[in-house]
């Protein structure tokens, strides 16, 4: 079985294509970039024809809908194009995840079938913004006290959605950042099994 993985796009540099190239040599998987909302900009358009040379699926919206309505727009298409699918795998444009960190969720949805996979970080690092990394503890301590589970880090944008999953994740609510992290919620009120798996490239 297939896994698609979703890339939510609103500002894609050579970074993103440089990040395609390595997810598009996986065989059984179906890669899917959504443009949110970069408009006719040259660079951009640039970029995601670059992205499209690859064999990767480009999917636009014209106005900017947030990160939720693009992770939807690619679930979509991912399951109508990509045939039986084992699940989704999201990840971010901006470098904190690599090819590696985006396989090893892909590897664990193929063994754990009903299990939603976390790649975390460590959000320790020096480079790492202050400001960033308490938004992560508060939001920590939130999903903490909604679910009773404690992870550091809630605001993850690699995840691994099983297929068992994929009509809650359709059905929650939220179109930009603040949509994965109601997901996870709801997911971990049902008593969803959460793996959380350390980031390999930070």
């Amino acid at each position: 079985m297939k896994i698609g993985i979703i890339i939510p796009s609103d500002c894609p540099d050579e970074k993103l294509v440089k990040l395609v190239q390595e997810l598009i040599q996986r065989k059984e998987t179906i890669v899917v970039v959504v443009d949110d909302g970069c408009g006719e900009d040259i660079v951009y358009t640039r970029i995601f024809q670059m992205i499209e040379e690859t064999g990767a699926c480009v999917l636009h919206h014209r106005h900017k809908l947030g990160r939720g309505m693009a992770i939807k727009t690619g679930m979509r298409y991912a399951m109508k194009h990509g045939g039986q699918l084992a699940g989704i795998v999201t990840t971010d444009e901006d470098g904190w995840y690599g090819a590696e960190d985006v396989f090893r969720v892909c590897d664990q949805l193929a063994e754990n079938a009903d299990s939603i996979i976390l790649g975390t970080r460590n959000l320790k690092r020096k480079e790492v913004p202050l400001s960033y990394r308490l938004r992560n503890h508060l939001s920590s301590l939130r999903f903490r006290f909604e679910t009773g589970i404690a992870c550091d880090d809630v605001q993850s944008r690699l995840r691994g959605i099983p297929q068992k999953y994929f009509d809650m994740a359709l059905s929650t609510e939220g179109k930009g950042y603040q949509y994965e992290l109601t997901f996870l919620t709801e997911a971990a009120k049902t008593k969803a099994p959460l793996i959380f798996l350390p980031s390999c490239q930070i």
